[in-house]
């Protein structure tokens, strides 16, 4: 029994040993001034009371030793009380500030859970952040970047930064990836597009192998590579210059499109578009008969996604199956609440 304690002693960490030796020190002399002294602590905790305080050099003096043993106990917790006592604090106060400086320097791991992992740290990312905090206060954001020496987030509730490679496994579970909600990889910056998109397609093959079943929204650059990054296990493809383009080339002949388009997907706004699971109820009915129900709560029914392919208005025949999911324009927010 003695081997066990002591070698759970000797593998706790400096800071738990230290309290362990300041509550032996106090409990001990404690029952000493108890035995010794009984007229003066005629209750166990009075005198375990009078050791705390004295050996905090507080001294309210409440209780005070009248033998001569007595007295000498007291040298003696002052002695070793005060010496322990003070260590403990000084490392106590030296484990916070350092535990701080690993957080900012981002090599603390993540005890997170259903959080965000975002990869990469520009100003895309900076603006995802910034929306998910405004919108989804409740959820935690993780930032993976290797560039920045420092956390962007400056003591900001519910945000970590982790330093580090993202392609490498260590980083990746160091982040909680198997804890995670989903992860958004974004394309670097200052790097040229097709080395870019290949750093993304390494990480979305990273991220796969540490937990197939993570959630991954990956942007990419050249069209050249969606078909890659969609074979290393993307579940989104957010082709950010492609989408630009369009925008741009769209808006000169179809004026205002621009920012209809923005107005459909800021979820500030009302109405906004959001992507749902098929309520159960709904199973089994047709286009015509959900987009009927939608209406009659001020909703609009754009599409449906199911078996990898996505279809806007489509055929009002069309029955609605169990893993579909809805595109509705809504200013509910329990939709929200039942979103993917």
């Amino acid at each position: 029994m003695l081997q066990y304690v002591t070698r759970i002693y000797f593998k706790a960490p400096v800071l738990l040993r230290l309290f362990f030796i300041v509550v032996l020190i106090i409990l001990t002399f404690g029952f000493i001034l108890y035995r010794l002294e009984p007229h003066t602590f005629p209750d166990y905790f009075d005198a375990v009371w009078w050791a705390v305080i004295t050996a905090a050099t507080i001294g309210y003096g409440d209780y005070v030793p009248s033998t001569l043993p007595g007295r000498a106990a007291t040298i003696l917790l002052v002695i070793f009380g005060i010496g322990f006592v003070t260590y403990f604090f000084t490392n106590l106060a030296a484990s916070s500030i350092a535990e701080r400086k690993s957080w900012r320097k981002g090599t603390l791991p993540s005890h997170f859970k259903n959080h965000y992992i975002v990869v990469g740290w520009n100003e895309r990312s900076k603006q995802f952040v910034q929306q998910m905090k405004r919108i989804y206060p409740e959820r935690p954001i993780l930032l993976i970047d290797y560039s920045l020496n420092e956390s962007p987030f400056f003591n900001e509730k519910g945000t970590q930064f982790i330093k580090g490679n993202p392609t490498f496994e260590e980083t990746l579970l160091k982040a909680g990836l198997k804890d995670a909600r989903a992860l958004v990889i974004t394309a670097e910056k200052e790097t040229p597009e097709q080395s870019a998109d290949a750093q993304t397609i390494l990480t979305l093959l990273a991220a796969k192998h540490s937990s197939a079943n993570i959630y991954t929204a990956a942007e990419i650059l050249t069209p050249e590579q969606i078909s890659n990054a969609k074979h290393a296990g993307a579940d989104e493809i957010i082709a950010s210059n492609f989408i630009s383009s369009l925008l741009m080339t769209e808006s000169l002949e179809k004026q205002g499109i621009a920012e209809t388009m923005i107005t459909l997907l800021d979820a500030e706004r009302s109405p906004y578009l959001l992507s749902v699971t098929c309520p159960d109820d709904w199973v089994g009915k047709t286009f015509e008969d959900i987009s009927r129900i939608a209406r009659q709560e001020e909703d609009l029914i754009l599409g449906l996604s199911g078996n990898g392919k996505t279809l806007l208005n489509p055929p009002r025949e069309t029955r609605v199956q169990e893993d579909y999911s809805l595109f509705i324009l809504t200013s509910q927010s329990k939709w929200r609440d039942s979103k993917n």
